[in-house]
């Protein structure tokens, strides 16, 4: 086993409010709401919890003005604070939730601008968990005055130092830190086709792009698409899991689900086709709960065996 640290530098307070029949520009009734402390790193670390996986760091960006959501629940949940406090607020992310039509409605806020020194501050938090820790996963978007090369950096740091790293962003931040050769890539499809250039998403050509990408140094690369399952790829293997139909509550923080599941798979010794299995589960169980447990081993576990696998042809 292995110390994890997960890096969210863009949180969010995720405000989700539970509204049936929402009608917009309409005055609409909720039936309940809740508060929670929100951003992919954040997501993964708490599903790598909930996986009964114990020695979890957080890190990233806190807005000053605000933190005490995040501090509260990082206590709660017995994930270590390791966050970099910056000036202002960190954002609010609303979700409207209309469970009669099955549908989610965002609205999401802006929050603090981070500074050089800021980023400064992180790279040094992180050479220091880099003592302790063996796994890094870099997640979500960047902040306000953030560079796009921030995960690059971060990931050429930690590579030099010779840890493990996991990478789920989008856009340019993802083409740059791609190119540092990170241990996982974990895009979905728009994000994939955006990195290798695909106007056309045939899988001839999706296969052709994950060819690249292992090519060009990047060890794993896990494809969430969604209903249609997952490609993963690693060493010139090629699989695609099919998870079993779901009654899905949230999709929120499904993807971030499947990163928690790849290094977890990674931090027991999985196979590729094991750790592949493994990271739809987490992915499945977490469309079907909200709040803690999503990813319990007596959620995850049962879901396995119902993951069909099949070679991808390429």
């Amino acid at each position: 086993m292995t110390a994890i640290v997960t890096v969210t530098p863009n949180p969010a307070i995720d405000h989700t409010i539970f509204v049936p029949n929402f009608s917009p520009g309409k005055v609409n009734r909720a039936e309940g709401e809740r508060f929670d402390a929100g951003g992919k790193g954040l997501n993964v670390a708490s599903f790598l919890k909930d996986f009964a996986l114990e020695d979890i760091s957080a890190s990233g960006f806190l807005g000053n003005e605000n933190k005490e959501l995040f501090e509260r629940y990082l206590e709660k949940r017995e994930i270590r604070n390791e966050f970099v406090s910056v000036d202002g607020k960190t954002r609010t992310n609303i979700k409207i939730i209309d469970e009669s039509k099955g549908e989610i409605t965002d609205i999401n806020f802006s929050g603090f601008n981070c500074t050089a020194r800021d980023c400064s501050d992180l790279k040094e938090r992180l050479t220091r968990l880099a003592k302790t820790h063996r796994w890094f996963v870099l997640s979500g978007s960047l902040p306000p005055g953030a560079p796009d090369e921030l995960f690059y950096e971060i990931t050429i740091l930690l590579k030099s130092l010779r840890l493990h790293v996991a990478v789920d962003t989008s856009g340019e931040a993802l083409k740059k830190a791609a190119k540092a050769r990170p241990d996982i890539v974990k895009p979905n499809l728009a994000e994939f086709s955006a990195l290798a250039g695909i106007s056309n998403p045939t899988e001839e050509a999706i296969i052709s792009g994950l060819k690249e990408l292992l090519k060009s140094g990047v060890q794993t690369v896990a494809l969430s698409m969604g209903e249609k399952g997952a490609i993963f790829a690693s060493k010139g293997k090629f699989i695609r899991t099919i998870p079993p139909e779901v009654k899905v509550l949230s999709t929120v923080g499904a993807g971030d689900a499947m990163v928690a599941g790849l290094v977890a798979g990674e931090n027991i010794g999985y196979s590729f086709e094991e750790r592949a299995r493994l990271a739809t589960a987490f992915s499945a169980a977490a469309l079907t709960k909200l709040g803690p447990g999503r990813t319990s081993r007596e959620r995850v576990y049962p879901l396995m065996k119902d993951i069909k696998i099949e070679e991808v042809r390429t």
